[in-house]
C-alpha cells in the first residue's frame, strides 16, 4: 500500500515537472523561435513599454526617407525624445536600406564613427536588480560601437542589430535613439544612452551590433 502511494505521487509530481518543462520550451520557441511577431510589427522590438509612451505607432518619423523600409516605427518618450526603429527580414533589403539612409544622413548633416560608454546607464537602469543579486550582470555590453548623427532637425544615435535572434534568421534593424532639441544634444546624450540600455537586445551570439557602415 505505501510503494502504491508512493508511486502514484511520483507520477502526479513527473507530469506536473513536464508541464512546466513544456510551457518553458514553448515559450523560448516562441521568443526566438518561428513564433516571432510578422515584419510589420516586428519594429516594436526595440521600443521599450512605458506607460507615458505616446503611439504613433507603423509609421517613421518624418525626418528620414520613406523608402528605408516598409517596416518602420517611432516610440516617442517625449515631445523631443524619441526611437526610431527599421526592419529588414532580409541582408539584400537591409543593404539597400541601409546605403539610403547613410547617403540622406552625409548630404543632411554631420555623421561621426564612435564609442561610447553606458556604464553608467546600465548602474541606473538595473540598479534594483545588481542590488539584490552582487554576482548578476546585464547582458548588456558596457562599451558601443555607434553612429553619431547632428542635424539642424534632429541628432542622436544609430545602432545597427545584425540577428540578434538566431544564426539561422535573416532579421536586421536600424535603431535611432534621437532628440529634436537640437540646442542640448549633449544634455540629452544621458537619456538616450539611457534608452539603449532598455531597448537592448541580443541572444545570438553570432549576431552583431554596430553603427552604420560608412558607404
Amino acid at each position: 500500500m505505501f510503494n502504491k502511494k508512493v508511486s502514484k505521487k511520483a507520477k502526479i509530481i513527473i507530469f506536473f515537472v513536464a508541464i512546466i518543462a513544456g510551457v518553458w520550451l514553448a515559450l523560448n520557441f516562441i521568443m526566438i523561435g518561428p513564433g516571432l511577431p510578422p515584419p510589420k510589427v516586428m519594429p516594436d522590438w526595440y521600443i521599450p513599454r512605458y506607460d507615458d509612451w505616446q503611439g504613433n505607432r507603423n509609421s517613421c518619423i518624418s525626418s528620414f526617407p520613406n523608402n528605408i523600409s516598409p517596416y518602420c516605427n517611432v516610440g516617442k518618450f517625449s515631445d523631443e525624445n524619441f526611437i526610431n526603429v527599421w526592419y529588414f527580414d532580409g541582408e539584400s533589403n537591409f543593404l539597400t536600406g541601409e546605403d539610403v539612409l547613410y547617403h540622406y544622413l552625409k548630404e543632411n548633416g554631420n555623421l561621426s564613427q564612435q564609442e561610447i560608454n553606458i556604464s553608467t546607464e546600465i548602474q541606473e537602469v538595473y540598479k534594483k536588480e545588481m542590488a539584490e543579486n552582487t554576482s548578476w550582470e546585464p547582458l548588456v555590453p558596457h562599451l558601443l560601437n555607434i553612429t553619431e548623427y547632428t542635424s539642424h532637425e534632429t541628432s542622436g544615435y544609430f545602432i545597427v542589430y545584425e540577428k540578434p535572434f538566431l544564426k539561422t534568421r535573416e532579421d536586421y534593424f536600424i535603431v535611432y535613439y534621437g532628440t529634436m532639441d537640437k540646442q542640448n544634444f549633449t544634455e540629452e546624450k544621458p537619456l538616450l544612452k539611457k534608452l539603449i540600455v532598455e531597448s537592448y537586445y541580443m541572444v545570438n551570439e553570432y549576431g552583431k551590433v554596430d553603427g552604420l557602415r560608412e558607404s
